[in-house]
């Protein structure tokens, strides 16, 4: 489905957002957001944002794709994001600091927001990444009313704040739960959703430039005069070049 913003926009838009970390790469995709307010507060939020510009650029439907783990069988399946933002649980949530009481142990903490993955990033391995996560979003830590440092509780606490985490902010991840066709293998599919909005988006601008490039050569018109075309005119124009 073509983008519904304006050519000189979605190219504008391809070019803020090219090149960035994946945090800083959402921000400026999420500006384009015609209502865009205050920054996500949680995941969830930033994901359920995300699929609403799906919906604004590319429509509702979006077309996934995953791969058997087992056979390796490709799975297609389309999903409704509007339907699937509005799922999302309300951000009542978002404002910290929780608390969870667990094993003798009282823990606040807050939920992470695109910030701190994108710090926890750097991390060598997944159980680093974990650790890094946590010690950016727990606020305090006792046990018997003495401070413990999160390095020193154990992995039952870990956890028990890791799924509590989850339970207030399920949408920070978004995943499909498959059967493959083939040989009946379960598996939990995990999309990112910011990549896939990027991609549908570099996928648009290529094309653009694609066409200013034809018209470019043929006509000798600069991309400003190129894209003053409205659409039906340069698709016009490039099945004359290509005739």
């Amino acid at each position: 489905m073509a983008c519904r913003l304006e050519a000189d926009a979605l190219l504008a838009l391809w070019e803020r957002a090219l090149g960035q970390g994946a945090s800083a790469r959402e921000d400026a995709l999420l500006g384009a957001l015609p209502d865009a307010a205050a920054a996500p507060r949680t995941l969830g939020e930033r994901n359920a944002r995300l699929l609403a510009l799906h919906a604004h650029l590319f429509g509702s439907e979006l077309a996934l794709l995953s791969h058997c783990p087992t056979c390796g069988n490709a799975a297609q399946f389309s999903v409704d994001c509007e339907a699937l933002a509005a799922q999302t649980p309300a951000t009542h949530a978002a404002s910290p600091p929780h608390r969870l009481d667990t094993q003798g142990h009282s823990i606040e903490f807050r939920l992470p927001g695109s910030a701190d993955i994108a710090a926890a990033s750097s991390a060598p391995n997944d159980d680093e990444f974990a650790s890094e996560l946590l010690a950016r979003c727990v606020l305090a830590c006792t046990r018997d009313g003495a401070s413990v440092p999160l390095r020193d509780l154990p992995a039952t606490v870990l956890d028990a704040l890791s799924q509590r985490m989850e339970l207030l902010d399920p949408a920070a991840s978004v995943s499909f739960e498959l059967e493959c066709p083939q040989c009946a293998e379960h598996w939990d599919a995990r999309f990112d959703v910011g990549q896939l909005v990027f991609q549908k988006l570099q996928a648009a601008a290529e094309r653009v430039l694609l066409d200013v490039d034809v018209l470019a050569r043929a006509y000798g018109w600069t991309e400003p005069e190129v894209l003053c075309l409205s659409p039906a005119r340069r698709a016009a124009y490039l099945q004359l070049v290509t005739a």
